[in-house]
């Protein structure tokens, strides 16, 4: 393809190449140069964020990475990520289990507008036990919250979000429930976002890209605090 972004140096040694390519109208060379930016987007105000690609920079460069761009407009655009091989087998570690090893199935509505994160997402808590309903609407999550608000146990929803934020949708489901744990994730977090947050009262504020690991500890110290309270003193 003709316009390409130089990649950062790296070390010398083996890595492995993960390329996704399309074939749809291309970049120009101004837009090349800024699709890393965070908050940059070519869509109108209220269809994206511009944090996408930002937050797939940080991944790969994070790992000791680096990303390399081609695009042709009219023809398309390849981009070409690179991450160290490991040079050894690492050991498999077996899971710690802790003295409380039983099944989740609190209900979880999750809410972002990114699909291919609702669906992920949703399967990786299923598996843990969970029962989840995504969505990529707000609105149309806040309505189904409304409708239902009892069968709720948590909601986890993105930061930046077209015609309503997740603070917006935080707010409006903890007036209808003030004591339901809300998580707001974001791949940009401002210092005044963790003010708005502790004065809507959400739970907690976590930066993406985060595991499902990370979400699970979350849910375990309300949940496994919440049962605790409930349970009637031992005589």
């Amino acid at each position: 393809m003709g316009g390409g972004q130089a990649m950062v140096d790296l070390p010398e040694g083996s890595y492995v190449r993960l390329s996704v390519k399309d074939t749809g109208c291309g970049m120009d060379r101004r837009t090349l140069d800024q699709i890393f930016d965070p908050f940059f987007t070519t869509k109108v105000p209220g269809e994206a964020t511009g944090l996408g690609l930002s937050v797939v920079h940080g991944i790969v460069t994070n790992h000791g990475g680096s990303i390399r761009v081609y695009s042709e407009q009219g023809k398309g655009t390849a981009f070409h990520m690179y991450f160290p091989a490991a040079e050894t087998v690492p050991e498999a570690t077996p899971k710690a289990v802790s003295g409380d090893s039983r099944q989740r199935s609190e209900h979880i509505l999750y809410v972002d507008d990114e699909e291919g994160l609702v669906l992920l997402a949703s399967r990786l808590l299923k598996r843990l036990g969970y029962r989840v309903s995504g969505y990529v609407d707000a609105s149309l999550a806040l309505e189904e919250f409304r409708r239902r608000p009892g069968e709720f146990d948590a909601v986890v929803t993105d930061l930046s979000m077209p015609r309503m934020s997740g603070f917006d949708l935080a707010e409006q489901v903890l007036a209808i429930r003030p004591n339901i744990p809300v998580v707001i994730s974001s791949g940009y977090l401002r210092p005044e976002d963790q003010d708005i947050a502790r004065r809507i009262g959400v739970h907690q504020l976590i930066q993406k890209p985060y595991t499902v690991e990370q979400l699970e500890k979350t849910f375990d110290l309300y949940f496994d605090r919440a049962t605790a309270s409930a349970e009637p003193p031992q005589p």
